[in-house]
């Protein structure tokens, strides 16, 4: 590996570190009741996953391998996880949807991001295919699902961060080569600083304002349809600025949260399995703390959960379990 490649896996690891933090630290807030940790919850949805998909879409390449790296990647874990998931949860009380066609609890993402992948040769195409995506975001607001069928609605609201991602490098260069001055205002740490505190702003306000349900955007809009697709809009642009400007600052330095991005995948697929058996047995106990000691109890739990995923080993039992799946399903090359 050369200095260049592992500097670059370095930064995004980074990304993917103090996102896949904020994905446990949201799920985990589901098990409280104040406020004060709703918000919470709310602003890490607004924030964390665009990083996700931002990252994924910058290492995805268009080649004719993408479809089968796809499947093997990311829907044969897909597959393998929601059986485990409806296994596991049995126990708890059986699951009411459809296994598979409604996306159990966080596997939804997996969903997404694999459409998102295989539909991306196809966007290519376009002249514009930022724009051309934000239209269907928008438009399929108006689509009635029923239900989180396959994740379609979340993969359309997230798909123009996505491609943010993938053409990020072309973008900049763009920027670089032909818009000298805006270019040399990017690099104004006044500027930049003036920026980013508009955006976090504008996040904090929505965490605070916006309901769940805009937030999450897997239900359909709601009269008046121009507000709600206007909201929606604000929350899919405040999301892509965040993660541009997070990813402006992020450095290529390796701290504590970089073997937290490196090990993401595990983190997030299993870390379910710690919240079903802590929303089973522990939630009554976390509704008899007063606010303040819920918080600390809440940031201290996914502390642990997330540090004890990232191991090295659980990546490898994740990978060996995984590829045993997929070579039991696909042929080998």
């Amino acid at each position: 590996m050369s200095e260049q490649n592992a500097v670059r896996i370095n930064k995004f690891d980074n990304l993917k570190g103090l996102a896949i933090f904020c994905v446990v630290l949201g799920h985990m807030a589901f098990l409280t009741k104040y406020a004060s940790i709703d918000f919470i919850h709310h602003f890490v949805l607004i924030i964390h996953l665009p990083i996700f998909f931002f990252v994924a879409g910058y290492f995805t390449k268009i080649d004719e391998n993408l479809v089968i790296k796809s499947i093997k990647r990311i829907l044969m874990p897909y597959i393998l996880f929601s059986i485990i998931y409806w296994a596991v949860y049995l126990p708890f009380g059986r699951p009411s949807k459809l296994i598979f066609i409604y996306p159990t609890y966080a596997l939804w993402f997996l969903l997404a991001l694999f459409f998102m992948k295989i539909a991306l040769p196809i966007m290519d195409r376009f002249k514009y295919p930022v724009l051309i995506s934000l239209v269907f975001a928008l438009l399929f607001g108006l689509v009635n699902l029923k239900g989180d069928l396959l994740a379609l609605s979340r993969a359309f609201a997230f798909f123009p961060v996505f491609l943010i991602g993938h053409y990020y490098k072309d973008y900049r260069k763009n920027i670089e080569e032909k818009y000298s001055k805006f270019n040399n205002l990017l690099s104004n740490n006044l500027f930049r600083m003036l920026v980013s505190f508009i955006i976090l702003v504008l996040a904090l306000l929505a965490a605070y304002h916006l309901p769940i349900t805009v937030i999450m955007m897997k239900v359909p809009f709601k009269h008046p349809y121009l507000l709600s697709a206007s909201l929606r809009l604000l929350v899919i642009l405040i999301g892509i600025l965040f993660t541009l400007v997070l990813n402006g600052y992020m450095t290529n330095k390796e701290y504590f949260f970089t073997k937290w991005g490196r090990n993401s995948m595990v983190i997030y697929i299993v870390h379910i399995y710690f919240i079903v058996i802590i929303k089973k047995f522990a939630k009554g106990f976390l509704y008899q703390q007063n606010e303040i000691v819920a918080l600390l109890m809440t940031f201290l739990i996914t502390l642990l959960i997330v540090i004890l995923l990232s191991r090295d080993r659980f990546t490898d039992y994740f990978n060996i379990i995984t590829d045993a799946f997929t070579n039991l399903i696909l042929k080998k090359d």
